[in-house]
């Protein structure tokens, strides 16, 4: 007697996990019999007569890379997901692109490629708080508000304070009738005011910010001192992002009614860019042999996690709270570091960096005649007694 048949295409043998291939599979066995309707249909004949299970069917017109195995499931299977990720990537890419289209973070520059993909972690998140340097006409604070939700707390500072006449207040903004925007605040401070910045905007938001955005004035100077300034007030696991640093390659120039002088050679903290690069030293203090760890250049950059670079955009990332699998916390590494012969060079070129670095800190005077005050670690301090910075008004 024939035995009972499934129909043709249907997977009888569980796969891998115990479960049918599914009709992903189902749809490639058919694919092999359409390419040769006749061959197949002996070919099944034959394996009904013969006692073959239909699982173990071929054909002569079908190659062996055709053929269904456990493998090339797993393959396809792996290249589907790969698709998937790809595709879920530009989805938040374009989600970001359509919501701030009116601003040129899209239009001009394509920072949705960028934010679309390091922000979209953040939505959603509860008691979320975001500041951004340079409100002008409110149309980047309404759309932070629609991607990140109308609970989220979102901070603005104008460009140049109290005289700047373009407002958050400014009429053409719909935002009167809104209830969410009382998340929304504006500062009129100077970014470069460091004294300012934490007396106004620090102290409304002692809590600090999941995401800072410097779209500011641009100088490079100002850039280092609002980061240097505002950095320690980042929360755990936040990103600080600085926008338009296309102004460090111009060795003198005028931005925002701003005088200033960069250039891609000059030394930092005029070229912030250069800048930037040297807090890589401090994620990397821990190789620097027994002391390294006391390796500082701000207070609080201890908690440098990352810092990357995109196309006219710079980012850093903060450590996060919390401990690994084996109990250990971020700070808790490296562990034993590798001591190689000539540390005591190292420790060396420790103190001359140092050095190198308050000088180059005292070049920053780029508002009201204000300099950054910086504190070296006591073991790297010259014993000559140091020069007393003065703060401008």
């Amino acid at each position: 007697m024939l035995r009972k048949r499934e129909p043709i295409g249907r997977q009888m043998n569980p796969g891998p996990s115990g479960d049918k291939y599914g009709a992903k599979e189902n749809n490639m066995r058919g694919n092999i019999c359409t390419k040769s309707a006749l061959l197949c249909l002996i070919s099944y004949l034959i394996g009904c007569f013969s006692g073959n299970s239909l699982s173990s069917f071929t054909t002569p017109s079908c190659s062996p890379k055709s053929s269904i195995t456990e493998d090339n499931y797993q393959q396809e299977k792996k290249s589907d997901d790969g698709q998937h990720d790809h595709d879920a990537v530009m989805s938040n890419i374009n989600v970001f692109q359509k919501l701030f289209e009116s601003t040129d973070k899209t239009w001009r520059h394509g920072y949705h490629w960028f934010y679309g993909r390091h922000l979209h972690r953040y939505r959603g998140k509860k008691n979320l708080a975001i500041l951004e340097i340079g409100s002008r006409r409110g149309d980047s604070a309404l759309a932070w508000k629609e991607y990140f939700g109308s609970n989220a707390n979102i901070d603005m500072i104008t460009y140049g304070g109290n005289n700047d006449s373009h407002k958050f207040d400014n009429p053409t903004i719909n935002c009167a009738n809104d209830e969410s925007c009382g998340r929304i605040h504006t500062f009129y401070c100077d970014q470069s005011d460091a004294e300012r910045l934490e007396k106004e905007v620090i102290a409304a938001r002692p809590d600090g910010w999941d995401v800072v955005i410097d779209d500011g004035s641009h100088v490079p100077a100002h850039n280092i001192i609002s980061f240097e300034v505002l950095w320690k007030h980042v929360r755990p696991g936040g990103v600080y992002v600085v926008e338009d640093i296309e102004t460090s390659y111009y060795p003198k120039s005028t931005v925002y009614g701003y005088n200033f002088e960069a250039g891609i050679s000059a030394a930092p903290p005029l070229n912030a860019l250069s800048r930037f690069r040297q807090y890589v030293d401090v994620i990397n203090r821990g190789y620097m042999g027994p002391s390294g760890h006391t390796f500082s250049l701000f207070e609080g950059d201890d908690t440098i996690m990352e810092i990357g670079f995109a196309r006219n955009v710079m980012f850093v990332q903060k450590a996060l709270k919390g401990t690994d699998s084996g109990g250990k916390s971020y700070d808790d590494y490296p562990k034993k570091p590798a001591i190689l012969p000539g540390i005591n060079l190292v420790h060396d070129t420790i103190k001359e960096t140092l050095a190198i670095f308050r000088e180059q800190s005292k070049m920053c005077s780029c508002h009201g005649d204000f300099l950054v005050e910086y504190h070296i670690p006591n073991q790297y301090q010259s014993p000559e007694p140091q020069e007393e910075e003065e703060r401008g008004a």
